[in-house]
């Protein structure tokens, strides 16, 4: 699928899909597809989401907010992080988030848990800075451990693509697919329990995208990175 190397910015661009329920951009028709085609992400992972279960940016705005779309590979610390939460105002019990992902770009994607600082925090790795609509500015203080979870179709042969166990969830009948356009399928092992005793909560998490800067340049690339959250 050659679309997925369409050249179109000096950066390398992300596109981030985020809800259970709701897609929020879109690249091209052709790109979009596998998204669109079958929606089966909960079939995939056995998760049943709810209308109440819902993910959000920073400060528990709307997900397009979250801008994947600058990440520059000369940046010495090699990682880039980036806000998100889930949320609900209903009854929940425990949930779990999936990643989904294609493989254009060598990027690694790991999910920390995260407590919003109630106050300007010592400046360190750390600490992950949200800036809401109104241009204020929240602190979120990364938890060192990262949330376990495992890849649902990574190829034996070379763990950097997806095998095509599950080709069909995501392109149906269509076979023509570059091997890096066959995304792969991630989930946290262990239900998460939220951090609110109340019905209404909101708990946070930072995706880290880190590179090794030896092997990725700002050649234009293009992946797309799809979350969800379901409850379990």
């Amino acid at each position: 699928m050659n679309n997925f190397s369409k050249r179109q910015s000096a950066l390398k661009p992300l596109i981030i899909v985020a809800g259970s329920l709701t897609a929020a951009l879109a690249l091209s028709a052709t790109v979009y597809a596998w998204f669109t085609n079958q929606r089966k992400l909960d079939t995939i992972t056995r998760v049943n989401s709810p209308t109440s279960l819902c993910i959000g940016a920073g400060a528990k705005e709307d997900s397009a907010n979250i801008d994947m779309g600058g990440i520059d590979v000369t940046d010495p610390a090699e990682k880039k992080d980036f806000v998100f939460c889930v949320y609900s105002d209903d009854t929940v019990g425990s949930y779990k988030i999936q990643l989904a992902h294609t493989t254009n770009i060598d990027f690694t994607y790991k999910i920390y848990k995260a407590t919003e600082s109630e106050g300007t925090p010592i400046a360190g790795d750390s600490v992950v800075v949200y800036y809401d609509e109104s241009n204020l500015v929240h602190y979120y203080i990364k938890d060192s451990e990262v949330v376990p979870g495992r890849y649902l179709n990574q190829d034996a042969a070379d763990t950097a693509i997806a095998d095509k166990s599950l080709h069909e969830k995501s392109y149906g009948g269509y076979d023509l697919v570059q091997k890096n356009a066959e995304p792969l399928y991630w989930q946290n092992t262990d239900p998460i329990e939220h951090q609110a005793s109340e019905l209404t909560f909101v708990d946070y998490f930072i995706l880290e995208v880190s590179w090794d800067s030896t092997k990725v340049s700002n050649d234009k690339e293009t992946d797309m990175v799809y979350l969800t959250a379901g409850m379990v």
